[in-house]
């Protein structure tokens, strides 16, 4: 083992647990308030967040559980059991669905660069006003964002059986080059929730990066960069702030 065990300190580790309102419930209520007409989801597994939709959707996994039962009420759903890279190269959701996305959700790999290729290719196929919500990216714990889900290291932390992976790195790569975009995080918990909408489908500032990205986020360590800065930088919003439906149309400019 080339690192040593060390105790694990409040003060460098870890901060306070997120007190927001249960992830699933918040996107339960962001499904209510935006009533979209479709709606495409990466990292589906069981399908706990597929069940919120009542609209024609669009489930990607690369190994599903059960999730076929969560079919409910919805006109349409297509279950593509491949990795989102896999699909976007062969597919087009928008053209599936004869519309573009109104609603997405990113909950795949847990890996900085496959999150930000899917957000790439989900923004292909959205409309300006469109919501990608993203799971993930707010980790309390130095060690619930190691990289690989088998890493020893998650035993030193305070939530071991938790695991976000390293997707948080593309949080401050948005805000740097994509300023055009409306960024919210909310205390949603175990691990936060991003909103992002001002979509633009046009814009290729993201892929045009993507090489000098992938450099920078594996150069990027949650130790060093400062878990306290990070929380901080990301401007944590109360999930009690989005009370009704009026409360996300000012937000997402419905």
């Amino acid at each position: 083992m080339s690192w040593a065990l060390k105790p694990v300190t409040e003060a460098t580790t870890h901060v306070a647990d997120l007190q927001g309102e249960y992830y699933l419930k918040f996107l339960e209520r962001l499904h209510a308030a935006l009533t979209p007409k479709t709606y495409f989801e990466v990292g589906t597994y069981e399908g706990e967040s597929l069940a919120l939709a009542g609209c024609p959707s669009i489930a990607v996994d690369p190994v599903f559980r059960g999730a076929s039962g969560r079919i409910g009420g919805k006109q349409f759903c297509g279950f593509y059991q491949m990795t989102s890279d896999d699909f976007f190269a062969a597919h087009s959701p928008s053209a599936i669905f004869g519309r573009p996305i109104d609603l997405a959700f990113l909950d795949g790999l847990h890996l900085a660069e496959a999150l930000l290729r899917d957000i790439v290719n989900v923004e292909r196929h959205c409309k300006s006003n469109s919501v990608v919500a993203i799971h993930d990216c707010v980790p309390v714990d130095l060690y619930i964002a190691e990289r690989m889900i088998t890493s020893e290291r998650r035993q030193l932390g305070v939530h071991p059986e938790w695991w976000t992976g390293d997707v948080w790195k593309v949080l401050p790569i948005l805000r740097r080059l994509r300023p055009d975009l409306s960024i919210h995080v909310v205390d949603a918990s175990p691990t936060g929730l991003v909103l992002l909408t001002n979509l633009d489908p046009h814009s290729t500032v993201l892929a045009d990066t993507y090489a000098a990205n992938l450099r920078e986020i594996r150069g990027m360590d949650l130790e060093a960069y400062g878990l306290a800065r990070l929380i901080g930088e990301l401007e944590l919003e109360s999930t009690a702030a989005y009370g009704g439906a009026e409360d996300f149309a000012a937000r997402f400019w419905l």
